[in-house]
């Protein structure tokens, strides 16, 4: 990369920026469920073992930043036990579930000890459903867990601009979670309300690089404060002939206290999304869709949407020898309205973003040379592993 850099003055300086990233992953996985009749209800028991390994070279020709030749190696076991059981209308179910992560972090082959972990954590979870009246109610708690992503887990500090780096974090904990939920249903009408408590939650963050650089900002993840979020989603999914219309109304409230210029802040602001998704099925085998969608302003973890935002997509598809081949033509942001400024408050530093917006045409063309449906009915092992690669 070759980066050009315009002073105030109207000078121009050309700076050659030179990188190497290679990322090899690894991953072994294997999972056993059994499940069996047991008074009256059903027990299922399990185990999953992943062994995972990720390496990461970096290499700046120019010696702008440091190079990094880093490894880390995962040991996951984890045992899970359910049952469930019908009480009448009522549905029940209850189980807990044991994860042990060990996990080392090697530098030029030698073992780090401080970014080196050992996890142990245990998850309980359960769940009712019965009918009230002609509508399904369904109250749940589970606990669970989010691991950083191996390259949020990097040491290597990556190259944007001049004033501009950005890195990984090789000392972020995972993110505990405990979620209570309540779902409704009545014919077309849906709504679900969520309420997460986060422990230990991850946010992307702006600092000073160095005293000596004081003017570079370093955008790395970190874990910030316990937090709470409130979602609720009201959802009408009614079908009018050849019109399946799709309207859902999303509320987020938080309770995330976050650094700011002035001093802590509690980031408490509602935000709003709508969405309207509407799909017709055509004669001739057409089917067209036509979907907005706007955001209010709000708060969302540590920025502040500042003005509301909208969208309309349009698609229309039509397959052909048996749904073989098949056509597909599609139009995003057809107004080019999606457009938002946000600020990202980090600190002492604020950082304002006016999203792009760009209209978008794409014509898709699909051939399936095998189109059996898969017989599989499994889950598939170390799928959370995965994920983080």
């Amino acid at each position: 990369m070759l980066e050009r850099i315009t002073s105030a003055e109207g000078g121009t300086q050309e700076q050659p920026v030179t990188s190497h990233n290679d990322e090899q992953n690894r991953l072994y996985a294997a999972k056993l469920v059994l499940s069996h009749p047991l008074w009256d209800g059903n027990v299922s028991l399990g185990s999953e073992f992943t062994h995972s390994s990720r390496k990461n070279l970096y290499i700046n020709t120019e010696g702008i930043l440091d190079n990094d030749n880093s490894r880390i190696n995962e040991n996951a076991v984890s045992a899970f036990l359910e049952y469930s059981r019908n009480f009448g209308p009522l549905q029940a179910q209850a189980g807990v579930r044991y994860e042990h992560l060990a996990s080392g972090y090697y530098e030029q082959g030698r073992r780090i000890d401080e970014q080196s972990r050992t996890y142990d954590n245990v998850f309980p979870s359960v769940s009712l459903s019965m009918p009230v009246g002609k509508a399904q109610v369904q109250l749940a708690y589970s606990g669970s867990i989010n691991r950083p992503s191996y390259y949020m887990l990097r040491s290597n500090v990556t190259y944007i601009n001049r004033y501009t780096y950005e890195s990984g974090n090789p000392m972020l904990k995972p993110t505990l979670m405990n979620r209570l939920t309540l779902n409704t249903s009545y014919k077309w009408i849906s709504l679900n309300v969520n309420y997460t408590h986060l422990r230990d939650g991850l946010l992307y963050q702006s600092t000073q690089y160095s005293a000596e650089n004081p003017t570079i900002s370093m955008v790395t993840f970190v874990n910030t404060y316990d937090t709470d979020r409130l979602y609720a989603t009201l959802t009408l999914a009614p079908t009018i002939g050849i019109w399946s219309p799709q309207f859902s109304a999303m509320l987020l409230k938080q309770w995330f206290p976050v650094d700011t210029p002035d001093g802590q802040e509690n980031f408490g602001h509602p935000m709003g999304n709508f969405s309207w998704n509407n799909h017709f099925t055509l004669p001739k085998g057409f089917q067209l869709d036509i979907d907005l969608q706007a955001d209010t302003r709000g708060d969302n973890e540590n920025s502040r949407m500042l003005e509301g935002a909208w969208r309309a997509d349009v698609s229309l598809y039509k397959s052909f020898l048996n749904e073989r081949l098949s056509l597909q033509l599609q139009g995003s942001d057809l107004f080019e309205s999606s457009q938002a400024r946000i600020t990202l408050f980090s600190g002492n530093r604020l950082m304002t973003l006016d999203q792009e917006t760009r209209r978008q045409f794409r014509l898709t063309v699909r051939y399936k040379f095998n189109a059996a449906k898969s017989k599989y009915k499994g889950t598939g092992a170390g799928q959370s592993q995965k994920n983080r690669m």
